[in-house]
């Protein structure tokens, strides 16, 4: 089972990685395509901008689930400052269960959500608005599967710690 989470999500991760570097490459060439075309042609091509927001959405989510796959996220560690250290490990899988949950209940109503908005289409590309909305359930699938995969790999202490933590963690072993 272990190796089977692994598997997977190094596939993902590398899908990640390989759709933010694509996401970019095609954000930069159609926003330089719009200024040419209106600045220089002076014909301005109206549908860009919502393609754009749509590729700039994906690209948020993927990169959200991408940090947390890296442990490049942002963690606030107040409570775990102040908690007793026999308590760290405690705190540490309520954590990953409450990001688990947030994440499954995500996914559910995110997925409804892409229900409600799929027959809905763009004024300008007829493109449905459920290619917006299936960024926030899919990338919080992806985020799921880091999780499990931090806690099987790293364990569930550090699971959700970022990469400042883990590198000063290094440093105190040293």
């Amino acid at each position: 089972m272990r190796q089977c989470i692994l598997w997977l999500d190094n596939r993902v991760r590398e899908i990640e990685h390989h759709a933010l570097w694509l996401l970019l490459a095609t954000i930069f060439v159609i926003l330089t395509a719009t200024v040419f075309f209106r600045y220089v042609l002076g014909s301005p091509i109206t549908w860009t901008e919502e393609l754009l927001t749509m590729l700039f959405t994906w690209m948020v989510f993927i990169g959200a689930s991408a940090a947390l796959s890296t442990h490049q996220h942002i963690r606030i560690d107040m409570v775990l400052r102040i908690l007793p250290p026999r308590y760290e490990l405690l705190a540490s899988v309520v954590a990953v269960l409450v990001c688990l949950v947030v994440f499954l209940v995500v996914i559910h109503f995110g997925l409804k959500y892409v229900r409600t908005t799929w027959g809905d289409r763009t004024p300008m590309m007829d493109v449905t608005y459920g290619f917006y909305t299936l960024a926030l359930p899919v990338t919080s699938m992806c985020a799921t599967l880091h999780i499990i995969r931090n806690c099987v790999e790293g364990g569930v202490r550090d699971a959700l710690k970022s990469t400042i933590e883990v590198q000063a963690g290094e440093g105190d072993a040293a």
